[in-house]
């Protein structure tokens, strides 16, 4: 299996990134994909999932308001977000496609000096998240405002000391974060959210 990556909606590979998304999803097309960073998983040609990851210092995240305006303000420049994870069924099973992909995208996240990603999933899907190597934050629960499901705010960080997908992958790194210490951090700053204006690397506008 290969990860494929592309950055914005101008790559033609991105035509593939909106193919698997149609089948999870009506809406193909979001408003940061055009400042953000596409995963594509293929076996043997075959396209089988996709994973799209925004780096804070681009632009305004997915669901960014509620996120811990503390980790926006220290760590912006080292934060991504994950999301609009799909995978399809496919030769492999889908544990193998996945942990494939999330490896193959945190590989390139890291070579571009992230450290910390950010994610919301459906509550129902915090125990999936875990054992990828996320860490539920408590009290930044919402209500998706476009999905109206009832999200969870989680944060994974390049920590070899946890278990997780990539925990090799952050053995060998010079700098790795500190995972308990940012959810502590995050935790401690409950109530803050990124709710202020930015302004991203990309010159883009990020206003509530």
């Amino acid at each position: 299996m290969d990860v494929l990556h592309c950055f914005g909606t101008a790559d033609p590979l991105f035509d593939v990134v909106q193919e698997i998304r149609r089948d999870g999803s009506e809406q193909t097309l979001y408003h940061y994909d055009e400042y953000s960073n596409h995963y594509i998983l293929k076996w043997q040609g075959q396209p089988l999932g996709t994973l799209t990851m925004l780096a804070a210092a681009n632009g305004r995240l997915d669901c960014e308001d509620h996120y811990p305006t503390v980790l926006l303000d220290q760590h912006g420049d080292e934060l991504f977000a994950s999301c609009k994870l799909r995978i399809r069924r496919g030769p492999s099973t889908p544990i193998a496609a996945l942990r494939t992909l999330v490896r193959g995208s945190w590989a390139h996240q890291l070579a571009n000096g992230k450290r910390i990603s950010i994610a919301n999933a459906d509550v129902r899907m915090k125990a999936f998240y875990r054992r990828m190597g996320f860490t539920y934050l408590p009290g930044f629960d919402f209500i998706h405002p476009e999905l109206k499901t009832q999200s969870i705010v989680l944060l994974m960080a390049a920590d070899a000391r946890g278990r997780s997908y990539c925990q090799d992958m952050f053995t060998e790194l010079a700098k790795q974060s500190d995972q308990p210490a940012l959810v502590e951090m995050c935790c401690g700053s409950f109530g803050e959210t990124g709710s202020r204006p930015r302004v991203g690397s990309l010159g883009l506008a990020a206003v509530a």
